[in-house]
């Protein structure tokens, strides 16, 4: 039995870590759908910052670079370390490169928290949770520099708890040393950065409850003396203290509404909860908060050595997910190792031989039900499976340079991006083709942020809903072409794209299954028009 028990053993311990990153990597293997992505100006911000001129690089830092609206609206751009980064891969790999890395990235976060649920629960509890969150932390495929905020995430979790458990031997001191290092990096990368202070502030506050406690400092001072070095770490960026605080003021001035950035409740009374996972969230949230009642109650003698920092953690992860379905990841990587060691306190201990088999056996049943699962998340994701771009998503912009048209253009929020990256790339610092690139800087791109309320409570959307207004913003831009996203499912976005068909003043000359392109009825356009005109009667209104 002992030897039977030996063999079983083995297989949770290194089959299944390989199986369940597999299924990470299947979950987040999809290609780029570069007309509604931001990834195309993150390359183009990488190629600024590399080589671009010094004015050009403090504009793109601290203003709304691409936009011909509002190029003086100030901005911090807060992800420009990630443009670099993406750009270099860009530049060696391609786009295939960009989505191997990333999913190396997010998978790599995964398998470093699930490491820990292994450690302090054994590979059955933590397979058995794994499998069950994979798909929450797999939700956010596209390729974006939030996945950097996965993987500094799990490298903070990952460098406290095993100075925590190790904290009264000296040479384990030094491993915290890394995390202003990291945060130094996480600053410039993303905005998630805030999480690495959330995490850090967790393990202090345990630090102040455990000294009340026992009347022993204990670590308290050389924990606080990294958090110092820590927020020193956080102020350098371009924008100093700004940059530091810029998570609690990003949304002061945030004119336009954005699905990830909904509350679950919000988006519910919608009935867009299709695909998102709310179900299975709301059951983690919930098995999050028994844990812990559970473990309270179990070990209520002990009531002195409860995890308070991990309650707080993953509480306050939580009630973020429910706020924004984009910290859904977050929740979900954060509560793979803390949930397992919740449930491994609640379990009894079993001291017969012939249970020690009863893990392993689960994480067999796992492995199979997890296999299952990665072959029907292929099968879901056939269409867009796999790596680089989606096919024939640049056609749209090589008809549209190939054609030499000129601006301004008026585009639609989500294809921001994509048109910031076709049509300004290999134009910035030459002088033949300065006019060309002047014409081509975008009405509006995905950064709320960047831009002020009016643009777009005042401008963008209204012009889109009413006839009038989209005359006045017309005769104040003179528009020459119209490039949108016919995939853009906004009220007014739908009804810009009818109204537009139908308007006499313009014409649309392409169209694939990503994006139209109309051109105003003029003497310039004329010849243009007469090869490429897409006749009315080949549009039509589909009813979902």
């Amino acid at each position: 039995m002992a030897k039977l028990s030996s063999i079983f053993a083995k297989i949770p311990q290194y089959i299944l870590p390989i199986v369940l990153c597999g299924w990470c990597a299947v979950l987040l293997a999809q290609k780029i759908d570069l007309p509604t992505a931001d990834l195309g100006r993150h390359i183009e911000n990488g190629s600024i910052i590399l080589h671009g001129s010094w004015a050009d690089k403090w504009q793109l830092l601290h203003t709304n670079f691409y936009s011909y609206t509002e190029p003086d609206h100030s901005f911090v751009n807060h992800h420009w370390l990630s443009g670099v980064v993406f750009y270099v891969i860009h530049q060696l790999a391609g786009f295939k490169g960009l989505s191997v890395v990333y999913i190396f990235v997010v998978t790599l976060a995964f398998l470093l928290f699930y490491s820990l649920a292994q450690k302090r629960a054994g590979s059955a509890i933590a397979s058995i949770l794994a499998v069950l969150v994979l798909p929450i932390i797999a939700s956010r495929a596209e390729v974006r520099p939030e996945g950097f905020t996965y993987l500094m995430m799990a490298l903070f979790f990952w460098l406290l708890w095993h100075w925590k458990e190790k904290a009264d031997k000296s040479a384990h001191y030094i491993v915290l040393i890394f995390l202003p290092l990291l945060m130094l990096l996480w600053v410039n990368l993303h905005i998630g950065f805030i999480f690495g202070f959330l995490i850090f502030g967790a393990f202090w506050l345990q630090s102040i409850i455990k000294w009340k406690l026992t009347k022993n400092p204990g670590n308290f001072y050389f924990l606080s003396f990294v958090g110092a070095l820590c927020v020193v770490a956080g102020l350098i960026n371009p924008f100093f203290i700004k940059g530091l605080l810029y998570p609690l003021n990003i949304f002061r001035e945030y004119g336009y509404r954005i699905v990830e950035n909904q509350s679950v409740m919000f988006l519910q009374k919608l009935g867009m909860g299709n695909g998102l996972y709310f179900g299975l969230f709301k059951i983690l949230l919930g098995l999050a908060g028994l844990s812990f009642i559970a473990r309270l109650i179990k070990e209520r003698r002990k009531w002195k050595e409860f995890p308070y920092h991990e309650f707080l953690l993953l509480a306050t992860a939580g009630f973020l997910a429910l706020l924004a379905t984009r910290n859904f990841p977050i929740f979900g990587l954060l509560f793979l190792p803390i949930a397992a060691a919740n449930i491994k306190a609640i379990l009894p201990e079993v001291e017969h031989e012939a249970y020690k088999i009863l893990p392993a056996l689960i994480a067999i049943v796992v492995l199979i039900f997890g296999s299952f699962r990665f072959l029907e998340s292929y099968q879901l994701k056939r269409s867009n499976f796999g790596v680089g771009l989606m096919p024939g998503v640049e056609r749209a912009a090589e008809f549209f340079k190939a054609q030499k048209i000129k601006g301004p253009v008026f585009n639609n929020y989500d294809i921001g991006g994509y048109l910031i990256y076709e049509l300004t790339r290999n134009t910035r610092g030459s002088t033949a083709d300065a006019d060309v690139h002047a014409d081509r800087i975008v009405f509006t791109d995905n950064r709320p942020e960047a831009y002020s309320i009016g643009h777009f409570q005042k401008d963008y959307i209204p012009a889109q809903e009413d006839e009038v207004k989209w005359k006045e913003l017309d005769a104040k831009y003179n528009f020459n072409a119209i490039f949108f996203s016919h995939r853009d499912l906004t009220p007014w976005g739908q009804a810009f794209l009818i109204s537009k068909v139908q308007d006499e003043e313009w014409a649309p000359i392409f169209a694939d299954q990503y994006n139209i392109i109309f051109i105003k009825k003029n003497l310039e356009n004329v010849e243009l028009i007469r090869k490429y005109l897409i006749p009315k009667e080949n549009f039509g209104i589909i009813n979902n």
